[in-house]
């Protein structure tokens, strides 16, 4: 089988909801990324197969997100392109269906990356459409419902992996939940506590907070340049969803944002709602070699997992599995590890049942810290932990999240 090799990557600064990347929007993004791989790697872009993007909630004037942003960043238009939707693993699907068309003998080049702009998920009035007759109608928050995932035509069932006779899940047994509430499932389904995942989350805020400060992203960060009517043109060059100087006293003083009095889950010890792009150019070992062009990495190997959705934090778990039991590599042998932080509860749920050692695992912050806009972040944690290996000196390292309805991928990086 084909040796895939990762020859550039890159990635956006990640705007905060409503932050800097506000007027923005997801095709400019995903161009920014886009553009940036091709001159990192010093190639034509004729000469690339096809471009594949991960995007959760694309805006309705950018279907195929990932078509537009390549004609804005200006790939020929012979070109392919697709985008697509593994919730929030699709940036690191693309690049695995990438490898997967190298591999099979169908694309020698493949540019892949994922793109979210979370600021611009609109409002709705679904009843709009057949004609609103009588009464008021409400607005309908797009965003909102998208991170349902699916539960109001499959609600949370009496035989879920869980106790559902007791709260909170006692609460939801034939409603529909959100993203949030299954973090409080995975909490009281695992006994945790609201002091493990305030701990956990001023980890990330502290760990991002300082590799921000150190200049340890600089590498991997594309700035993006944005037009403002009275300052000009703004340059966007840091991540600016962590909380600079964040206590654990003020972590503790958020109230629960999911389940009203009772929950453990807080805006605090949650993830962001965020925008962002990562991209990286992947071929085959025998094409790099061809081109003149020395890799970053080899995709070592890959994993596909999946659980109960009420639980879907935990779907990282079978995952790893899946990968190590397909490659024989042990958890031991990582010796850098990305698992996003869709949730703290979530994180610490995988860390127990995987056995992982925190102290080399999101090292630099993940997405309680650093932001998680969906689409992309399957493949930001991909880029972060590239250089993360390059700057410490590492061979080997793993990226696995979650993502909603409970699916999970997970991916081994070796250097070169």
């Amino acid at each position: 089988m084909k040796e895939v090799v990762i020859v550039s990557a890159c990635r956006t600064p990640i705007g905060a909801f409503g932050g800097s990347l506000k007027d923005a929007n997801g095709p400019m993004l995903a161009a920014t990324t886009i553009k940036e791989v091709i001159r990192r790697a010093g190639i034509d872009p004729e000469i690339i197969d096809d471009i594949r993007f991960g995007c959760c909630v694309e805006h309705h004037d950018a279907l195929n997100t990932t078509r537009v942003g390549a004609l804005l960043a200006g790939i020929p238009d012979t070109v392919p392109a697709v985008t697509i939707n593994r919730v929030c693993i699709s940036g690191m699907e693309a690049v695995v269906s990438g490898m997967a068309m190298i591999q099979a003998g169908m694309a020698d080049v493949i540019l892949a990356g994922g793109v979210e702009h979370m600021s611009g998920v609109p409002y709705t009035v679904p009843s709009a459409r057949w004609g609103a007759r009588l009464q008021d109608q409400a607005f309908a928050d797009a965003m909102i419902h998208a991170l349902h995932c699916g539960s109001y035509y499959s609600p949370l069932t009496a035989d879920a992996p869980l106790d559902t006779s007791e709260a909170p899940a006692s609460y939801f047994v034939g409603k529909p939940y959100i993203m949030g509430h299954t973090a409080e499932f995975v909490a009281q389904k695992l006994g945790i506590t609201r002091e493990q995942m305030d701990e956990l989350a001023l980890r990330s805020h502290q760990n991002a907070e300082q590799a921000t400060i150190a200049g340890l992203f600089k590498d991997e960060i594309i700035p993006v340049e944005m037009s403002h009517r009275k300052k000009g043109i703004v340059r966007f060059e840091c991540d600016e969803h962590f909380r600079p100087g964040i206590t654990l006293e003020e972590l503790k003083a958020l109230p629960p944002a999911f389940v009203p009095k009772t929950g453990k889950v807080t805006a605090g010890n949650s993830s962001g709602i965020n925008d962002g792009s990562a991209a990286m150019l992947i071929m085959s070992a025998e094409k790099a070699k061809a081109l003149g062009l020395k890799p970053l990495a080899r995709i070592k190997a890959i994993g596909h997992g999946a659980c109960h959705p009420a639980i879907m934090g935990l779907s990282p778990t079978p995952a790893v599995h899946d990968l190590m039991n397909a490659s024989e590599l042990k958890i031991e042998d990582f010796e850098r590890i990305e698992l996003n932080e869709a949730f703290a509860a979530q994180y610490l749920g995988c860390e127990m049942e995987l056995g992982l050692k925190r102290e080399i695992t999101n090292v630099n912050g993940s997405g309680i810290g650093l932001g998680h806009p969906v689409g992309a972040t399957g493949c930001r944690i991909m880029v972060t932990l590239l250089y993360e290996m390059k700057r410490s000196g590492k061979s080997m390292g793993l990226a696995t999240l979650c993502g909603g309805g409970g699916v999970a991928m997970a991916c081994a990086l070796e250097m070169i």
